[in-house]
């Protein structure tokens, strides 16, 4: 699979998590209408600041999380790689 890293260069005193894409997801991602996009992207914007957040979104068999945006029209599906700051959008559904 081919991933897109939009990660930036943040400080490291910020702890901000970087954002790597799927392929898949981010295609669907631009496929969507720009007000469903906007959700998306402001709930990604809280998941960099804070990834382990809501803690009964994850699976620890899969080692996978999952997330609603736009007061639960979605379902962003997400791993978390801890050691390098790193979200990775594995889904849109």
């Amino acid at each position: 699979r081919t991933r897109i890293d939009t990660a930036g260069t943040a400080p490291a005193a910020m702890a901000r998590y970087g954002l790597i894409w799927l392929e898949i997801a981010h295609a669907d991602y631009t496929s969507l209408p720009e007000h469903t996009r906007d959700q998306i992207s402001a709930r990604i914007e809280q998941l960099l600041e804070n990834p382990r957040q809501p803690r009964d979104g994850y699976d620890e068999f899969t080692d996978q999380w999952t997330t609603t945006y736009g007061g639960g029209a979605g379902l962003i599906v997400y791993a978390v790689v801890h050691e390098r700051q790193r979200v990775i959008i594995l889904r849109l559904v």
